[in-house]
Protein backbone atom coordinates (compact mmCIF):
# COMPACT_ATOMS: atom_id res chain seq x y z
CA UNK A 1 0.00 0.00 0.00
CA UNK A 2 1.21 3.02 -0.65
CA UNK A 3 2.31 5.86 2.14
CA UNK A 4 -0.05 8.77 1.43
CA UNK A 5 1.66 11.72 -0.59
CA UNK A 6 3.16 14.31 1.21
CA UNK A 7 1.65 17.09 -0.02
CA UNK A 8 -0.57 19.39 1.83
CA UNK A 9 -4.02 20.32 1.01
CA UNK A 10 -4.01 23.61 -0.37
CA UNK A 11 -1.48 22.01 -3.34
CA UNK A 12 -4.10 18.95 -2.93
CA UNK A 13 -6.94 20.81 -3.85
CA UNK A 14 -4.93 22.87 -6.21
CA UNK A 15 -4.80 19.75 -8.47
CA UNK A 16 -8.59 19.08 -7.79
CA UNK A 17 -9.27 22.02 -9.28
CA UNK A 18 -6.63 21.74 -12.24
CA UNK A 19 -8.68 17.83 -12.91
CA UNK A 20 -11.72 18.63 -11.78
CA UNK A 21 -13.01 22.32 -11.90
CA UNK A 22 -15.42 23.66 -9.64
CA UNK A 23 -16.93 19.80 -8.93
CA UNK A 24 -17.90 18.78 -5.43
CA UNK A 25 -17.99 15.42 -6.56
CA UNK A 26 -16.23 13.75 -9.29
CA UNK A 27 -14.94 9.66 -10.54
CA UNK A 28 -11.62 8.88 -10.54
CA UNK A 29 -9.82 6.72 -13.32
CA UNK A 30 -11.14 4.24 -12.10
CA UNK A 31 -14.78 5.14 -11.91
CA UNK A 32 -15.04 5.55 -7.77
CA UNK A 33 -16.67 8.43 -6.96
CA UNK A 34 -14.49 11.09 -4.74
CA UNK A 35 -15.57 14.51 -3.00
CA UNK A 36 -13.60 17.35 -2.84
CA UNK A 37 -14.04 17.83 1.11
CA UNK A 38 -13.07 14.11 1.76
CA UNK A 39 -9.51 14.42 0.97
CA UNK A 40 -7.40 12.01 2.82
CA UNK A 41 -10.50 11.03 4.87
CA UNK A 42 -10.28 7.27 5.13
CA UNK A 43 -13.38 7.25 7.22
CA UNK A 44 -15.17 8.65 4.29
CA UNK A 45 -16.78 6.56 1.23
CA UNK A 46 -15.44 9.12 -0.74
CA UNK A 47 -11.79 9.68 0.45
CA UNK A 48 -9.27 10.34 -1.96
CA UNK A 49 -5.50 11.49 -2.37
CA UNK A 50 -2.83 12.34 -4.73
CA UNK A 51 -0.80 9.60 -6.67
CA UNK A 52 2.30 9.48 -8.40
CA UNK A 53 1.07 7.68 -12.17
CA UNK A 54 4.86 6.76 -12.61
CA UNK A 55 5.75 5.69 -8.72
CA UNK A 56 8.39 7.36 -7.21
CA UNK A 57 10.27 4.12 -6.41
CA UNK A 58 10.48 4.19 -10.20
CA UNK A 59 11.69 8.21 -10.81
CA UNK A 60 7.88 8.98 -10.98
CA UNK A 61 8.68 13.29 -10.01
CA UNK A 62 6.10 15.48 -7.85
CA UNK A 63 5.15 17.53 -10.52
CA UNK A 64 1.50 18.39 -12.16
CA UNK A 65 1.61 16.12 -14.67
CA UNK A 66 2.63 13.05 -13.05
CA UNK A 67 0.00 13.41 -9.96
CA UNK A 68 -3.33 12.70 -10.29
CA UNK A 69 -6.41 12.54 -7.66
CA UNK A 70 -7.82 9.11 -6.73
CA UNK A 71 -9.99 6.99 -4.27
CA UNK A 72 -7.82 6.21 -1.30
CA UNK A 73 -9.13 2.75 -2.13
CA UNK A 74 -7.58 2.95 -6.02
CA UNK A 75 -4.56 4.48 -4.60
CA UNK A 76 -3.98 1.82 -2.42
CA UNK A 77 -4.47 -0.74 -5.18
CA UNK A 78 -1.99 0.87 -7.68
CA UNK A 79 0.16 1.06 -4.74
CA UNK A 80 4.14 0.98 -6.47
CA UNK A 81 3.12 -1.65 -8.96
CA UNK A 82 4.32 -0.98 -12.66
CA UNK A 83 3.54 -1.08 -15.40
CA UNK A 84 0.15 -3.10 -15.02
CA UNK A 85 -2.17 -2.62 -12.05
CA UNK A 86 -5.80 -3.46 -11.22
CA UNK A 87 -7.58 -0.87 -9.38
CA UNK A 88 -11.89 -1.29 -8.78
CA UNK A 89 -11.90 -4.40 -11.01
CA UNK A 90 -10.53 -2.78 -13.69
CA UNK A 91 -6.95 -3.40 -15.51
CA UNK A 92 -4.58 -0.61 -16.57
CA UNK A 93 -0.85 0.19 -17.48
CA UNK A 94 1.61 2.68 -17.49
CA UNK A 95 2.56 3.74 -20.35
CA UNK A 96 5.08 6.38 -21.55
CA UNK A 97 4.10 9.60 -23.85
CA UNK A 98 6.98 11.36 -24.72
CA UNK A 99 8.24 13.27 -21.88
CA UNK A 100 5.64 11.77 -19.59
CA UNK A 101 3.22 9.08 -18.72
CA UNK A 102 -0.08 8.25 -19.01
CA UNK A 103 -2.96 5.58 -17.09
CA UNK A 104 -3.95 3.46 -20.09
CA UNK A 105 -7.56 1.25 -19.56
CA UNK A 106 -7.76 -2.13 -21.37
CA UNK A 107 -9.46 0.35 -23.90
CA UNK A 108 -6.87 2.09 -24.48
CA UNK A 109 -8.34 5.09 -23.30
CA UNK A 110 -5.76 8.08 -21.88
CA UNK A 111 -6.38 8.46 -17.94
CA UNK A 112 -3.49 11.34 -17.78
CA UNK A 113 -3.73 14.14 -15.99
CA UNK A 114 -4.04 16.29 -18.94
CA UNK A 115 -2.08 17.00 -22.30
CA UNK A 116 1.16 18.22 -21.57
CA UNK A 117 1.83 20.94 -23.98
CA UNK A 118 5.08 21.40 -23.61
CA UNK A 119 5.16 18.57 -25.71
CA UNK A 120 4.59 19.09 -28.95
CA UNK A 121 3.47 15.93 -30.25
CA UNK A 122 0.58 16.30 -27.70
CA UNK A 123 -0.53 19.82 -27.97
CA UNK A 124 -0.45 19.06 -32.11
CA UNK A 125 -2.21 16.01 -31.47
CA UNK A 126 -5.22 17.45 -28.91
CA UNK A 127 -5.67 20.36 -31.93
CA UNK A 128 -6.31 18.07 -34.83
CA UNK A 129 -9.24 16.19 -32.71
CA UNK A 130 -10.80 19.11 -31.09
CA UNK A 131 -14.48 18.80 -31.35
CA UNK A 132 -15.87 21.13 -34.12
CA UNK A 133 -19.69 20.08 -33.40
CA UNK A 134 -21.90 22.21 -31.14
CA UNK A 135 -23.49 20.73 -28.61
CA UNK A 136 -25.84 21.84 -26.29
CA UNK A 137 -24.33 23.45 -22.94
CA UNK A 138 -25.76 24.09 -19.88
CA UNK A 139 -24.36 27.08 -17.29
CA UNK A 140 -25.13 27.18 -13.45
CA UNK A 141 -25.57 30.65 -11.90
CA UNK A 142 -26.06 32.29 -8.68
CA UNK A 143 -27.39 35.65 -8.19
CA UNK A 144 -27.03 37.34 -4.61
CA UNK A 145 -28.54 40.47 -4.09
CA UNK A 146 -27.54 42.34 -0.74
CA UNK A 147 -29.13 44.77 0.70
CA UNK A 148 -26.80 46.87 3.50
CA UNK A 149 -27.18 48.36 6.25
CA UNK A 150 -24.23 50.76 5.69
CA UNK A 151 -21.32 50.97 2.95
CA UNK A 152 -19.47 48.86 4.57
CA UNK A 153 -16.79 47.54 1.55
CA UNK A 154 -14.97 45.92 4.22
CA UNK A 155 -18.48 42.78 4.26
CA UNK A 156 -17.90 42.64 0.39
CA UNK A 157 -14.91 41.76 0.27
CA UNK A 158 -15.17 39.43 2.99
CA UNK A 159 -18.16 38.05 1.37
CA UNK A 160 -16.60 37.66 -2.21
CA UNK A 161 -14.19 35.46 -0.82
CA UNK A 162 -16.52 33.43 1.10
CA UNK A 163 -18.13 33.02 -2.18
CA UNK A 164 -15.13 32.04 -3.84
CA UNK A 165 -14.52 29.48 -1.12
CA UNK A 166 -18.08 28.21 -1.17
CA UNK A 167 -18.55 27.70 -4.80
CA UNK A 168 -15.34 26.21 -5.50
CA UNK A 169 -14.55 28.80 -8.03
CA UNK A 170 -13.10 32.53 -9.25
CA UNK A 171 -15.41 33.00 -11.70
CA UNK A 172 -17.63 35.34 -9.10
CA UNK A 173 -18.40 39.02 -10.23
CA UNK A 174 -20.05 42.12 -8.16
CA UNK A 175 -22.28 44.16 -10.98
CA UNK A 176 -24.59 47.22 -10.24
CA UNK A 177 -27.94 46.39 -8.91
CA UNK A 178 -30.97 47.56 -10.52
CA UNK A 179 -31.85 48.65 -6.52
CA UNK A 180 -30.61 52.02 -5.29
CA UNK A 181 -28.29 51.17 -2.72
CA UNK A 182 -28.60 46.90 -2.99
CA UNK A 183 -24.94 45.37 -4.30
CA UNK A 184 -25.43 42.75 -6.68
CA UNK A 185 -22.86 39.03 -7.27
CA UNK A 186 -23.04 36.71 -9.71
CA UNK A 187 -21.47 33.40 -9.36
CA UNK A 188 -20.79 31.10 -12.66
CA UNK A 189 -20.53 27.21 -12.62
CA UNK A 190 -20.06 25.43 -16.09
CA UNK A 191 -20.30 22.16 -14.36
CA UNK A 192 -23.61 21.33 -14.75
CA UNK A 193 -24.13 18.98 -17.65
CA UNK A 194 -25.21 16.42 -14.96
CA UNK A 195 -28.19 16.18 -12.92
CA UNK A 196 -25.99 15.24 -9.45
CA UNK A 197 -23.62 18.37 -10.36
CA UNK A 198 -26.94 20.29 -10.22
CA UNK A 199 -27.97 19.07 -7.03
CA UNK A 200 -24.78 20.22 -5.69
CA UNK A 201 -25.53 23.42 -6.64
CA UNK A 202 -28.49 23.76 -5.00
CA UNK A 203 -26.73 22.44 -1.96
CA UNK A 204 -24.52 25.00 -2.00
CA UNK A 205 -27.16 27.41 -2.78
CA UNK A 206 -29.03 26.26 0.51
CA UNK A 207 -25.43 26.51 2.43
CA UNK A 208 -25.46 29.87 1.63
CA UNK A 209 -28.60 30.78 2.49
CA UNK A 210 -28.08 29.27 5.68
CA UNK A 211 -25.42 31.56 6.26
CA UNK A 212 -27.40 34.54 4.87
CA UNK A 213 -29.84 34.38 7.88
CA UNK A 214 -27.13 34.22 10.17
CA UNK A 215 -25.47 37.60 8.55
CA UNK A 216 -28.78 39.15 8.87
CA UNK A 217 -29.21 38.30 12.51
CA UNK A 218 -25.76 39.60 13.16
CA UNK A 219 -26.25 42.97 11.51
CA UNK A 220 -24.10 42.35 8.92
CA UNK A 221 -26.33 43.45 6.25
CA UNK A 222 -30.26 44.17 6.15
CA UNK A 223 -30.78 41.19 3.82
CA UNK A 224 -29.76 39.06 1.42
CA UNK A 225 -31.78 37.04 -1.54
CA UNK A 226 -30.57 34.31 -3.84
CA UNK A 227 -31.43 33.32 -7.12
CA UNK A 228 -30.06 29.84 -8.27
CA UNK A 229 -30.35 29.19 -11.81
CA UNK A 230 -29.20 27.17 -14.91
CA UNK A 231 -29.32 28.31 -18.45
CA UNK A 232 -29.29 26.03 -21.52
CA UNK A 233 -27.18 27.16 -24.79
CA UNK A 234 -26.95 25.94 -28.17
CA UNK A 235 -23.11 25.49 -28.11
CA UNK A 236 -20.26 26.67 -26.00
CA UNK A 237 -19.42 29.06 -28.36
CA UNK A 238 -23.36 30.95 -28.55
CA UNK A 239 -23.14 30.55 -24.31
CA UNK A 240 -20.17 32.40 -24.64
CA UNK A 241 -21.54 35.15 -26.79
CA UNK A 242 -24.71 35.74 -24.39
CA UNK A 243 -23.57 35.05 -21.45
CA UNK A 244 -21.99 38.19 -20.50
CA UNK A 245 -25.62 40.36 -21.19
CA UNK A 246 -27.84 37.52 -20.19
CA UNK A 247 -26.26 36.61 -16.58
CA UNK A 248 -23.58 38.40 -15.90
CA UNK A 249 -24.69 42.00 -16.33
CA UNK A 250 -28.25 41.83 -15.84
CA UNK A 251 -29.31 43.83 -13.24
CA UNK A 252 -31.87 41.51 -11.50
CA UNK A 253 -34.15 38.75 -12.44
CA UNK A 254 -37.85 40.14 -12.13
CA UNK A 255 -38.86 37.38 -10.09
CA UNK A 256 -36.38 38.19 -7.55
CA UNK A 257 -36.79 41.78 -7.42
CA UNK A 258 -40.54 41.61 -6.52
CA UNK A 259 -40.24 38.28 -4.56
CA UNK A 260 -40.39 38.19 -1.11
CA UNK A 261 -38.92 34.98 -1.17
CA UNK A 262 -35.18 34.94 0.03
CA UNK A 263 -34.72 32.38 -2.14
CA UNK A 264 -35.89 31.03 -5.47
CA UNK A 265 -34.68 28.45 -8.09
CA UNK A 266 -35.41 28.46 -11.91
CA UNK A 267 -37.20 25.51 -14.04
CA UNK A 268 -33.87 23.61 -15.22
CA UNK A 269 -32.97 23.78 -11.27
CA UNK A 270 -36.61 22.77 -10.05
CA UNK A 271 -36.54 19.79 -12.42
CA UNK A 272 -33.62 18.32 -12.17
CA UNK A 273 -33.05 17.80 -8.58
CA UNK A 274 -35.08 16.44 -5.74
CA UNK A 275 -37.11 20.33 -5.57
CA UNK A 276 -39.21 18.62 -8.28
CA UNK A 277 -40.66 16.43 -5.85
CA UNK A 278 -40.73 19.16 -3.24
CA UNK A 279 -42.21 21.60 -5.56
CA UNK A 280 -44.89 19.56 -7.50
CA UNK A 281 -47.73 21.40 -6.44
CA UNK A 282 -46.37 24.68 -6.70
CA UNK A 283 -47.37 26.70 -9.62
CA UNK A 284 -44.53 29.31 -10.92
CA UNK A 285 -44.24 32.70 -9.46
CA UNK A 286 -45.72 35.45 -11.46
CA UNK A 287 -43.88 37.93 -13.20
CA UNK A 288 -45.56 41.35 -12.69
CA UNK A 289 -44.30 43.71 -14.82
CA UNK A 290 -41.85 41.78 -16.86
CA UNK A 291 -42.65 38.79 -19.72
CA UNK A 292 -40.05 35.69 -18.88
CA UNK A 293 -39.60 33.03 -20.70
CA UNK A 294 -38.09 31.33 -17.99
CA UNK A 295 -40.22 30.49 -14.60
CA UNK A 296 -39.11 30.35 -11.19
CA UNK A 297 -40.18 28.80 -7.69
CA UNK A 298 -40.23 29.59 -3.96
CA UNK A 299 -37.46 27.64 -2.59
CA UNK A 300 -36.07 29.10 0.68
CA UNK A 301 -34.68 26.15 2.60
CA UNK A 302 -31.78 25.81 4.95
CA UNK A 303 -29.87 23.37 6.61
CA UNK A 304 -31.32 22.90 9.88
CA UNK A 305 -28.03 21.30 11.70
CA UNK A 306 -25.83 23.83 10.38
CA UNK A 307 -28.52 27.05 10.94
CA UNK A 308 -28.37 25.01 14.49
CA UNK A 309 -24.55 25.62 14.96
CA UNK A 310 -24.37 28.86 13.60
CA UNK A 311 -27.20 29.62 16.11
CA UNK A 312 -24.97 28.15 18.64
CA UNK A 313 -22.04 30.73 17.82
Amino acid sequence: MNDLMELNKETALRLWTQQFGSKQKAFDFSGREIAKAAYNNRNSKFGWNVDHILPQSRGGKTVDHNLVCCHILTNDEKADKFPCFKANGKKFEIQKRQNHYELIDVDGESRSAGTNFLDAAQGLHFWNNCDCSENPTFIGYVKIDISLLTNNSDFLVRFENFLKELFSTNLVFLTPSNILGNKLFTVLDYEVSLKEQIENLLDTCIILNTYASYFVEQKECRKIKILCGVKCYSSDFDMMQQVGKEIIDKGYFPSLMYSDEKMIINELVKINTRANEKLKDVYPMTEPFFSSSDRYYPYDYVFQNLQDDLNKQ
